[in-house]
């Protein structure tokens, strides 16, 4: 709108703008940047599969659903920053399963450089950070916490310190992640959002809104407003609770819907997005909870890859969930789909 803002993250708006700094103002330059990404991702996504599994049939396979899964590589054509999350993710899973399980303070570093980065990608991720500490906590005594937890989260904090301290600057307060937050939740619990009257995202349109109506005599904008929301969010949890969590459940179903909604008007048809969606994205789901559980009986390491799902799927469900919110964790299934379908071949052979 013309003045400085403090609810979206910073990272991916400058990467590109970086790109169309070097390389000219044409979107076939945020496209190609994408690609570039999404390419990486496949790569990585090898990687991580082989050094969990150690066998390269499961890991092609992981590549090959990587690069030909529809969502990424639709996501990637439009400029949309989830093909660089899952570079992240991916790289971040794969340091974590090559270098630190032990005891190495380089590894530590390097994981909390790239959470850092996710961090100030996409705000929701943070709590995918306070779940890694957990289980980092788990397996290294307390006297090696400060070498691998301490250095982790140090790493970390140093790349929000500039966004922080712009967000004081700009707004008088402090300001981690994003404030589009409190909006997003206390939208999601007002209305069902999958209704197309209804614009995504749009801030509250009803003037006799309680929270409208104080946000308006405060003379606040959506930004410097968001603590309202979380407490009229607060207010519904403890007075209405069963609308609270109807609506959570409400999202938890919508981010593992394997195809869009029925209601919105698509200019494909229908029945053919339904059979993408259910071969695609639908099948790793299946395959990925199949191949976790067959994993998880052979004793292989899959703590981290489980945990991006269930993680993401409360800290979205908690806001305002759209479809595509959901591919990022398929860095956690496709890994362990892949393996499930290696299985399904070895059985078939024997």
């Amino acid at each position: 709108p013309g003045h400085l803002e403090t609810s979206r993250e910073p990272f991916y708006p400058i990467l590109l703008a970086s790109a169309h700094f070097f390389f000219g103002l044409s979107p076939i330059v945020g496209i190609a940047l994408n690609i570039l990404i999404g390419v990486l991702s496949c790569w990585m996504m090898y990687l991580l599969t082989f050094v969990i599994f150690h066998d390269e049939f499961v890991a092609l396979i992981a590549l090959a659903f990587t690069a030909f899964f529809p969502e990424w590589i639709y996501y990637g054509a439009v400029m949309f920053r989830e093909p660089l999350i899952v570079f992240l993710l991916s790289s971040w899973v794969f340091i974590w399963e090559k270098y630190g399980r032990k005891d190495n303070i380089y590894a530590y570093v390097g994981m909390g450089i790239i959470f850092g980065i996710i961090a100030l990608t996409d705000a929701p991720y943070i709590p995918l950070g306070g779940t890694f500490v957990l289980l980092s906590a788990r397996q290294f005594g307390a006297r090696l916490w400060i070498r691998t937890i301490g250095v982790f989260l140090l790493a970390a904090f140093i790349l929000q310190v500039p966004w922080i301290y712009r967000n004081y600057r700009v707004s008088g307060r402090l300001v981690v992640g994003s404030t589009m937050g409190g909006l997003m939740m206390y939208d999601s619990l007002l209305y069902h959002y999958d209704k197309p009257d209804i614009p995504l995202e749009a801030p509250l349109s009803n003037p006799l809104d309680p929270v409208v109506v104080k946000m308006n005599a405060a003379h606040l904008n959506l930004d410097s407003a968001e603590a309202l929301f979380y407490e009229a969010s607060w207010h519904i949890l403890r007075h209405r609770p069963s609308r609270f969590f109807y609506a959570f459940l409400r999202k938890c179903l919508k981010f593992w819907r394997p195809f869009p909604h029925r209601g919105w008007k698509y200019q494909d048809s229908f029945a053919v997005l339904e059979f993408v969606g259910l071969s695609t994205g639908g099948s790793i789901m299946l395959l990925g909870v199949l191949g976790g559980f067959l994993a998880w009986r052979k004793g292989y390491p899959i703590g981290f890859l489980i945990m991006i799902p269930i993680v993401m799927t409360v800290a979205y469900s908690l806001y305002w969930t759209v479809m595509r919110f959901h591919t990022t964790s398929m860095v956690g299934l496709i890994p362990l789909a892949a393996y499930a379908v290696n299985g399904l071949f070895q059985k078939k052979e024997s």
